[in-house]
């Protein structure tokens, strides 16, 4: 989670609660979705990158208990594919019920809230949960990844990304070298072969720089000489394409 404006759904189909948030929330930074069904509710939450979930119980065509199951599903799905953080979710309703409560908070709510609610609580609730979210993000180490292919950068947010770890790609040395300026990361990984600054280029500006941070080289064969010069150089670990997921996340681990 970084310093954009915050994604909150809100799926309830009652309109005056609708506006009851809007009204609450729209002095904070925070971008408002409003959906009335569970379908449109789990559609939004597989299109958006969503901080935060509203959930009424009682919506017209799914319980919003099962709601948050389904959700739960798909993030457990997913997960030989991508990494996902569960969704903070807030449960509201009018018609409180024990055994909803309890499967609720089993899968994972923050709050279970009967309505009505006070304006200044959940305004608060919101806040808390959303800087809760935010410094878990901030405990994890930042890996830098930098490749000029889309889909290997895609790969490596797709697999690396976890709750131990933050990923951010560019594409070429230079973004690379405003990458460690800016963000600080604790580990790079690197291809060598890189449009308009190569790697063994980053290596030496970043030597230069006496920033210590670990780098591992994931490139194509290369040649002798240049396998020399990047040794010179001095890198935490080489490994060369293609390679086995199991070899990088083993040095991974080691972090």
């Amino acid at each position: 989670m970084n310093e954009k404006t915050k994604i909150i759904l809100i799926a309830d189909d009652v309109k005056l609660f609708q506006i009851f948030l809007k009204q609450s929330l729209t002095d904070d930074d925070y971008e408002l979705l409003f959906v009335r069904t569970g379908k449109e509710a789990l559609d939004t939450v597989m299109r958006k990158n969503v901080d935060l979930l509203i959930l009424d119980l009682e919506l017209p065509d799914i319980n919003g208990v099962e709601v948050l199951r389904r959700i739960r599903q798909i993030t457990y799905d997913m997960q030989s594919v991508v990494q996902l953080d569960n969704l903070p979710v807030i449960m509201v309703t009018a018609y409180p019920q024990k055994e909803a409560e309890i499967e609720a908070k089993r899968l994972g709510v923050v709050n279970f809230l009967p309505k009505p609610i006070e304006k200044k609580e959940i305004k608060r609730i919101v806040k808390e949960t959303l800087q809760s979210q935010k410094e878990q993000y901030l405990k994890r180490k930042l890996i830098l990844c930098v490749d000029s292919e889309p889909r290997v950068q895609k790969f490596y947010e797709g697999v690396l990304e976890t709750e131990k770890y933050n990923v951010t790609c560019v594409s070429n040395g230079l973004e690379a070298l405003e990458a460690v300026e800016f963000k600080n990361p604790d580990l790079i990984i690197i291809e060598l072969n890189l449009p308009e600054m190569s790697g063994l280029e980053f290596l030496q500006a970043l030597k230069e720089s006496k920033k210590d941070i670990p780098v591992i080289v994931v490139t194509s064969t290369i040649d002798k000489k240049t396998r020399e010069e990047v040794d010179k150089i001095g890198v935490y670990k080489y490994i060369a394409k293609p390679f086995r997921l199991e070899e990088l996340k083993k040095v991974l681990n080691k972090f």
